[in-house]
């Protein structure tokens, strides 16, 4: 399986900003095919450019990877922020995030290392939201 790769070229990178602005002003996209009529682009597709062009706008590439994909540990760890190390032994080891071995190599699906990413995120959030409260009320 493979993945794609855009980095905008330096040329394109006012063309893009102008197209960020019209989408957060809540511009329409449509898709224009010779000899065919437009069409709406779906939600999915505008949401796509979005995340697209803001991560464009900071000067990073954008990769496009399937839901299936597998990854190594390796890239599991690079993707999560973590070291190897750690990824093996206290999220992989211990079953937090489910893998499988091919040989002596572990194969992580990329859709649970998002889920294990999301699950990570929202409780950060609402250890953000403990702590606020706590300090709203003089406690922290």
């Amino acid at each position: 399986m493979t993945a794609s790769t855009f980095n905008p070229q330096v040329e394109e990178q006012q063309l893009l900003a102008a197209f960020a602005r019209q989408l957060e002003q809540g511009g329409a996209v449509a898709i224009n095919l010779p000899g065919q009529p437009a069409l709406a682009a779906s939600p999915v597709l505008v949401e796509l450019l979005r995340a697209s062009l803001k991560e464009f706008q900071e000067g990073n590439g954008v990769t496009l990877l399937t839901s299936k994909r597998e990854l190594s540990a390796q890239e599991a760890a690079e993707l999560l922020g973590v070291s190897r190390p750690y990824l093996v032994t206290h999220l992989l080891e211990t079953g937090i995030i489910p893998y499988r071995k091919v040989g002596t190599h572990r194969r992580i699906a990329l859709s649970d290392v998002q889920a294990f990413q999301m699950e990570r995120d929202r409780q950060h959030a609402l250890l953000d939201d403990i702590v606020a409260d706590e300090q709203a009320a003089g406690m922290y």
